[in-house]
């Protein structure tokens, strides 16, 4: 059987929000190289309000989508939204005013990347960007295309929204290549031991996740 037969890619619900958020917590709040190296959260009954909400923000975007399988289960999520160009002041002031301090040293993380990309000048002519912010696969289904099931139902619906720009931000070095392999360019790299705030580095992850990247993909010119 062909691996694009194993499983259905559908919008996201609300009536898939508990699921989805499942299957985020017990990978992504887990798994992904910033949130490990801050200990955000070590299992996913640890309660992270602050990326609760980022996900959630996005979750019923009407650009978020889900893999299911033949029984009905959320097995990958791709939770995406629109987002203006320029994003830095923004998250630097969530920053200051986070009073997690593990979820804050993520956010002045974030704040450089976007100060360092500055995407509004990179593409002046566009005002927003659909952003790629969590993606997730449930551990027994990986290896079976369902990322690029994923983004292949993002990039279409994002054409259909008459938005040019999809972003994918990348703190992980297989997300790089992930990217790199799906046609996305890279507009910003930055060693994660050179990002510092009072001379200090913020959040330096384990190898192999060294460098801190944001990719863009003009979907149409």
């Amino acid at each position: 059987m062909e691996e694009s037969n194993l499983y259905d890619i559908n919008l996201i619900t609300a009536e898939d929000a508990e699921a989805v958020m499942s299957l985020v917590k017990r990978t992504f709040y887990i798994d992904e190289p910033l949130n490990q190296a801050v200990g955000l959260c070590t299992s996913e009954s640890d309660p992270c309000h602050e990326l609760d909400d980022y996900c959630s923000s996005s979750l019923l975007s009407g650009l978020s989508f889900k893999a299911i399988d033949h029984e009905g289960n959320v097995i990958g999520a791709m939770i995406n939204g629109v987002c203006p160009l320029k994003m830095d002041d923004e998250i630097f002031n969530q920053a200051q005013h986070c009073k997690n301090p593990k979820f804050q040293r993520i956010l002045y993380v974030l704040a450089q990347r976007e100060n360092g990309a500055k995407l509004w000048e990179k593409f002046p002519n566009d005002n927003e960007i659909v952003e790629i912010k969590v993606a997730a696969t449930d551990p027994k289904w990986r290896k079976k295309g369902i990322m690029k099931a994923l983004i292949d139902k993002t990039e279409k619906a994002v054409k259909q929204k008459n938005i040019r720009l999809l972003r994918l931000d990348t703190s992980s070095a297989y997300s790089a290549m992930a990217a790199e392999r799906y046609g996305y360019t890279c507009y910003y790299k930055a060693l994660y031991k050179d990002i510092k705030m009072n001379g200090q580095p913020l959040i330096v992850p384990e190898p192999p996740h060294l460098d801190d990247r944001v990719y863009v993909k003009e979907i149409y010119s």
